[in-house]
């Protein structure tokens, strides 16, 4: 299930707990990339049920595994001229892409001025703690409609992929 909701619409500085707006904003956020994982999940599908090869790592635990999968897949089939435009929308994604990790795992805290969230990583054998990211509640918005218009145009690019990958061929390498 996903719950569907128009930027324009949202009007987070109208409640009256501004602690709850931050968290509300951030369920959007984290709506916006389950959407994009979605739309990668059913590309996939797509190719695989149209009988196109797909790479070992478009069943990675990894969203961003599954999107270089994909990618990888578009980048050696003709798909009608869609193609190229469908490996730019997803470099697009893969770059807002980079928010994710720190809106899903950090530690968000409301301020008067918007928010801050603090973040760590771990790479399997030490931790990095991240300097804390200051956002303000316009850069919130702005940020929140960045994903959204990347999610929507990348979800509209694959859709013609999805549609072409019956009749998608292997592009030629020109080597024998």
């Amino acid at each position: 299930m996903s719950a569907h909701f128009n930027i324009g619409k949202i009007s987070f500085f109208e409640l009256d707990d501004w602690s709850v707006a931050v968290c509300a904003w951030r369920g959007c956020c984290l709506e916006v990339f389950s959407r994009a994982e979605h739309s990668v999940a059913d590309c996939l599908r797509a190719l695989e049920k149209a009988a196109i090869p797909l790479p070992k790592e478009a069943r990675n635990p990894f969203a961003s595994q599954r999107l270089k999968a994909l990618s990888a897949c578009i980048r050696n089939h003709e798909f009608g001229g869609h193609g190229k435009t469908a490996l730019v929308r997803i470099a697009e994604w893969e770059r807002v892409n980079e928010t994710r990790a720190l809106l899903a795992h950090g530690i968000i805290k409301a301020n008067g001025d918007g928010m801050i969230v603090s973040h760590q990583t771990y790479d399997g054998k030490s931790e990095k703690q991240h300097a804390p990211k200051q956002l303000s509640r316009l850069e919130m918005l702005q940020t929140l409609a960045e994903l959204d218009a990347a999610q929507i145009s990348l979800h509209q690019q694959l859709g013609h992929i999805k549609a072409l990958a019956k009749t998608a061929k292997r592009k030629e390498t020109g080597l024998k």
